[in-house]
């Protein structure tokens, strides 16, 4: 039986889309090392293992493994009377994101492109409140945010918001945005 989970790039897919499902950099890490260590024929992949290959002390990389197990990114289970390590639960996780992205933009493809003014006016007033320029990374969230429907006096509020606690960087202003959505969504 064919396996579409196996005809995706979870590695590209892991760091496209590791924040959205609250991965942390840490655990990024050690997800990968785990997808390398189960690629090379290990079928059960150990702490023991994780320390001989990353520059993290077993404590760390213990709390960690710990972590992942509890969102069920990392699971043991039973194969053909074998206990192993199986990155199942979150390659699923990821092939739905990806897909949520793919509909997301055949929807997007009849809609006209954002307006080009309004992008420089976002992308101004982050040059502002930041005084440089913005780099690809920085563009890129906030085109997400805007094609995502997100209301640009939202984000410019939450740009204000994160400038006033004097945290400025847009994962920051991610989180700001997601509160407002949230308190937005439960009134």
């Amino acid at each position: 039986m064919y396996n579409k989970l196996n005809a995706i790039n979870f590695t590209y897919l892991l760091l496209d889309y590791y924040k959205e499902l609250n991965i942390s950099n840490e655990e990024l890490l050690v997800l990968l090392m785990c997808d390398h260590l189960l690629k090379d024929d290990n079928q059960l992949v150990t702490i023991e293992q994780l320390e001989m290959k990353l520059s993290l002390p077993f404590g760390e990389i213990d709390k960690i493994f710990n972590s992942l197990l509890t969102k069920k990114y990392i699971v043991y289970e039973t194969q053909n009377n074998d206990f192993v390590t199986s990155l199942t639960n979150l390659k699923r996780d990821l092939l739905h994101l990806y897909q949520n992205d793919l509909n997301s933009e055949s929807d997007n493809k009849g809609e006209t492109q954002l307006n080009e003014e309004t992008k420089l006016e976002v992308f101004s007033s982050f040059e502002h409140y930041f005084n440089r320029n913005l780099n690809n990374t920085e563009k890129d969230m906030i085109l997400k945010w805007l094609k995502n429907g997100i209301d640009t006096e939202l984000i410019i509020d939450s740009l204000k918001d994160a400038y006033n606690l004097g945290v400025l960087n847009v994962k920051k202003i991610d989180g700001i945005i997601a509160k407002k959505l949230k308190e937005d969504e439960d009134l």
